[in-house]
């Protein structure tokens, strides 16, 4: 499973530190083990960050930084990764006009309050959380399709199917193994032939699943409960 990576740049490394030491006392508090969902980075100049923005999916930026600020990285950012959501932090609130430029999800002052993190952060996860692809096939076509997408999988014999709203796809490996590919916050299998994304999910009667499109699906028995624990975290978290 990929993690959701988040990026902090300030030129004053200390504040980086203390801005991750409040991102992971967040995560904890909100998703738990965030070791196995997060990992953060800190950079002390826009260069460094700008190397490796195609795979983070969250940036805290500061705006004042000597060499290159961070509006000048974010168009930059902007232009190389349009997924990645800026949060944008100043101490000096003339420049958020600026910052509209480059389609910045959040401005924050400085220092840095916690409330004001948090809803930042909350935020742009719950933009973020299943944006990561998966390969599958048409036709033997190769396509590559965000999480998000995904209604349901259901297992063949050697195969398994890959279900969105308007299309079935297909790939070459067992259930258990596509299943390691999937964020499992977004995900629950309900059987041993299939996986259900928990965003299509409209509504539970007993051990039965209807999705947004009208399908049903049926829960094991033995996998009811923990379904239901389940689908209780996921609409706290990442529901509405």
């Amino acid at each position: 499973m990929e993690k959701t990576t988040i990026g902090i740049c300030d030129d004053e490394i200390q504040i980086c530190k203390i801005t991750e030491k409040k991102l992971l006392e967040i995560l904890n508090n909100l998703y738990g083990d965030d070791d196995e969902y997060f990992e953060i980075k800190l950079y002390d100049n826009a260069s460094e960050l700008l190397d490796d923005i195609p795979d983070i999916d969250i940036v805290f930026l500061d705006i004042e930084m000597p060499e290159m600020d961070g509006l000048e990285a974010g168009k930059i950012i902007f232009e190389k990764n349009q997924d990645c959501r800026i949060i944008m932090a100043t101490s000096n609130e003339k420049r958020y006009s600026e910052a509209f430029k480059i389609n910045a999800h959040r401005y924050i002052n400085k220092p840095l309050q916690d409330e004001d993190i948090e809803e930042a952060l909350v935020s742009a996860i719950n933009k973020t959380v299943g944006n990561s692809t998966i390969e599958v096939f048409q036709n033997r076509i190769k396509y590559n399709i965000t999480q998000n997408e995904i209604l349901y999988i259901q297992a063949y014999n050697g195969y398994v199917e890959v279900y969105t709203l308007n299309n079935v796809f297909t790939k070459n490996v067992s259930l258990d193994q596509i299943e390691t590919e999937l964020d499992s916050r977004l995900f629950f299998r309900i059987h041993r032939q299939y996986i259900v994304g928990l965003k299509y999910v409209a509504c539970v009667v007993k051990n039965e699943i209807e999705l947004n499109n009208g399908e049903k699906l049926t829960i094991s028995r033995r996998n009811t409960l923990k379904f239901q624990q389940a689908y209780v975290e996921y609409d706290l978290n990442f529901g509405g």
